[in-house]
């Protein structure tokens, strides 16, 4: 009678924290990293965090800025990097849950002057916000990039726009198009369709 017991009390802490665990590994905003997680453990995002210096806040002198991509195996991945153009990849760890922290195995340029360094010492992360909706990120690649209501070029009035390495999430996809939302808007969400060929993406293939 007590083995039964026993084992009955195991397999209870099992399903417990079998779900806990999982429910750990969240799409959302981790200070400069936006990460979408996928029920596949995909995971894609991006990261960005920029410092004024002797710019300006359009402008900045320096920026931490790259994309993201790998697969999540327990709480942990191996992620592959890259800056929107470079030839260059970067690896590292991704781990997710109890204590998120992302480490490279290089810095990638100006995360020095902003972000600090990634190589030596893990940079730790914090969840912001959990966001179920985003399937990806990525950069803006275009020096201006019109934001539309729907996935369509279509005259109209002044539209709102992104500039060259705002960073996005994404929402959705269709046809040549990614819906994504600014992430860098201080008050309030700003979201729109854009061309495909505008955004350098970390998402999911189209199916």
């Amino acid at each position: 009678m007590t083995l039964r017991l026993l084992l009955g009390l195991g397999a209870l802490l099992l399903v417990a924290v079998g779900p806990s665990s999982a429910s750990q590994l969240l799409s959302g905003s981790y200070g400069p990293l936006s990460l979408a997680v996928g029920s596949d453990g995909s995971v894609h995002g991006v990261f960005a965090e920029r410092r004024v210096g002797n710019g300006t806040p359009e402008a900045p002198q320096f920026g931490c800025l790259f994309l993201l991509e790998g697969r999540m195996e327990g709480g942990s991945a191996r992620v592959v990097t890259w800056f929107p153009g470079d030839a260059e990849r970067i690896g590292g760890e991704l781990r997710l849950g109890v204590e998120p922290s992302l480490r490279l195995e290089e810095n990638h340029g100006g995360c020095l002057m902003t972000t600090g360094d990634m190589r030596d010492e893990p940079y730790d992360l914090l969840l912001d916000e959990e966001r179920n909706d985003w399937i990806g990120a990525g950069l803006v690649t275009a020096e201006r990039a019109v934001l539309r209501p729907e996935p369509v070029d279509a005259p109209g009035r002044t539209r709102p726009y992104l500039v060259r390495f705002d960073p996005v999430a994404v929402l959705a996809r269709h046809l040549g198009w990614v819906r994504v939302e600014y992430l860098e808007a201080a008050d309030r969400r700003v979201t729109g369709w854009l061309r495909e060929d505008d955004v350098a993406l970390s998402a999911p293939p189209r199916r």
